[in-house]
């Protein structure tokens, strides 16, 4: 009895494991594409068209530029500055969907108008979410602890980036 239970354990985690080195295969091909996807707009030198919205959501501004290339928006960019940090954030898309969304915030040590302010003293905080049909199929950090993220903070990210996303497309419409 025990040797088929041992077989059976081994068994499934042979399955298991498989299909993790299946799947992470699939993923890597995944970022592949992405990470192409990403080369081939940041090369792009002449964009047809660049379209600057300014926002005042933040308490010093900010804009966003949508890149279109032949009517075809490719690229997001979003900058929003305060008194006491900034944020970043670009989006890629293919196929008319996310592709790549980097995000960088950054928290200043002190408001930037007080004079112990120190650029270098800055918080930086580094996000990478890769999107496969509008799913978030991957995330690095630069505050990653090496384990694994929960599943329902991935969760809440998509949602979230989605949300974003989503507005910044309808904006889009207007900033044509």
């Amino acid at each position: 009895m025990k040797k088929i239970v041992f077989f059976f354990v081994l068994v499934t985690f042979s399955v298991m494991t498989s299909f993790a080195q299946k799947n992470d295969k699939v993923k890597s091909e995944e970022i592949k594409t992405i990470k192409t996807n990403f080369s081939r707009i940041n090369s792009i030198k002449n964009w047809t068209k660049i379209k600057e919205v300014e926002t005042d959501d933040s308490t010093e501004g900010g804009f966003i530029n949508y890149y279109f290339l032949n009517d075809k928006l490719e690229k997001i960019v979003v900058r929003k500055f305060g008194e006491s940090g900034q944020y970043l954030a670009e989006y890629y898309l293919q196929n008319n969907k996310i592709s790549f969304l980097f995000e960088k915030d950054m928290t200043y040590n002190v408001p930037f108008y007080r004079k112990e302010f120190d650029y270098d003293k800055s918080e930086i905080e580094e996000n990478r979410y890769y999107f496969v049909k509008n799913e978030l199929v991957n995330l690095k950090s630069n505050l990653d602890c090496g384990a694994p993220f929960a599943n329902y903070y991935l969760e809440e990210e998509q949602k979230r980036v989605m949300k974003d996303f989503n507005d910044l497309l309808k904006n889009s419409k207007l900033a044509k």
